[in-house]
């Protein structure tokens, strides 16, 4: 029981600072219900959006904490750049290797992006599937 609360706990605080650094346009659907070995994230910015849904299988809650940690950071640096303002970019994490995709606006946004995460403390590998238009 008290873990599936620090589950919850560390998802609504991840989505209280997504929410707050996306200024309000940023949407985290995350699954932090005990024994879902699964989690998805939605991003959507202007009629645009992309989903990441991938199989995590944690061994313990704080491996399921140390990636939601990572995701918020990675969010956060992208955030503080700048580099997916006003458009869809979704950041997932499985065992500290950050996963990238959606939408921005140049090939030069998106390495920048790839850079940005790969530069967090924690994180173990990148793979930038982000697009550009």
């Amino acid at each position: 029981m008290r873990n599936n609360r620090n589950r919850k706990r560390t998802a609504v605080a991840a989505l209280a600072i997504a929410s707050l650094i996306g200024g309000g346009m940023l949407a985290v659907n995350a699954r932090a219900q005990s024994g879902s070995p699964d989690s998805s994230s939605s991003e959507s910015r202007q009629n645009e959006s992309v989903n990441v849904t991938g199989e995590h299988h944690y061994n313990s809650p704080a491996e399921r904490a140390h990636d939601d940690l990572l995701i918020t950071e990675v969010k956060s640096a992208l955030a503080r750049d700048g580099v997916a303002d006003n458009y869809p970019v979704a950041v997932d994490c499985d065992h500290g290797k950050i996963l990238l995709s959606g939408v921005v606006k140049s090939a030069q946004a998106a390495k920048h992006a790839g850079d940005l995460a790969a530069a967090a403390q924690g994180v173990t590998a990148v793979k930038n599937q982000l697009t550009w238009h």
